[in-house]
């Protein structure tokens, strides 16, 4: 049976993806990357052949951002932005 790959540093790349979704999102970039960084947990547990561990741990990140994966609403109710209300 094939060893799975550990867990591996959010390259640049992936910071970068993280960065935009958080700016176009209600999360935080840390918000974003503590969900990236349980994907890849996830990943490594369960894990899918079909799959990289970067798309599962980013599907994830969707999830979350669309309101799924429960198992991470702990971090949803840490460090909200804050709503910027315009004045009329």
């Amino acid at each position: 049976m094939a060893k799975k790959p550990a867990r591996k540093p959010i390259n640049a790349a992936t910071k970068a993806t993280l960065q935009k979704k958080a700016e176009n999102s209600k999360y935080t970039y840390g918000q974003l990357a503590a969900v990236y960084r349980r994907g890849q947990g996830a990943y490594l547990s369960s894990g899918s052949k079909s799959s990289s561990m970067a798309a599962w741990a980013m599907g994830r990140v969707n999830s979350f951002i669309r309101g799924g994966h429960s198992q991470d609403n702990d971090l949803k109710k840490k460090g909200k932005k804050k709503s910027v209300k315009k004045k009329k």
